[in-house]
């Protein structure tokens, strides 16, 4: 019995789901920027921002992990310039998902300024678009 089919379904929901959860994190970076200051209401965003910035975390952890599993199945090198730049698409979404966009998102939330807001949504954005670059190698690996 093969365990392809099953993995391969684990990676894709984990990717939906990644997904899923960059574009709720751009939602709520939008809500904390619109009035960036110390309020009870921007620490529950921040609450919630840094819950789904956890799940967030999970997800790729998951992906990953599925993902090195079902390249060493199919007997893919990690060395192919599309699975290699991959992992490091993913690798750095998940450090500067922590390093980065989480002290900015806590930085506009106790009252930082417009352009700290402007900023941290912006890396929000960023993070989107990276998981697009890193769909897109995906969908472009050789069969």
């Amino acid at each position: 019995m093969s365990y392809y089919p099953t993995l391969s379904m684990v990676h894709f929901v984990a990717a939906i789901g990644l997904f899923s959860l960059a574009i709720i994190s751009v939602l709520i970076a939008v809500l904390i920027a619109v009035k960036p200051a110390a309020d009870q209401i921007n620490e529950r965003l921040l609450k919630r921002a840094n819950a789904v910035g956890l799940l967030e975390q999970i997800a790729v952890g998951i992906l990953t992990l599925s993902g090195v599993i079902a390249a060493l199945v199919n007997s893919w090198s990690l060395a192919q310039p599309w699975l290699w730049m991959s992992l490091m698409v993913v690798v750095f979404y998940s450090l500067a998902l922590e390093f980065i966009t989480k002290p900015a998102r806590a930085a506009v939330a106790e009252g930082g300024s417009m352009v700290k807001a402007g900023l941290q949504v912006g890396l929000q954005v960023g993070h989107v678009l990276l998981l697009l670059v890193a769909f897109s190698l995906m969908m472009l690996r050789p069969l």
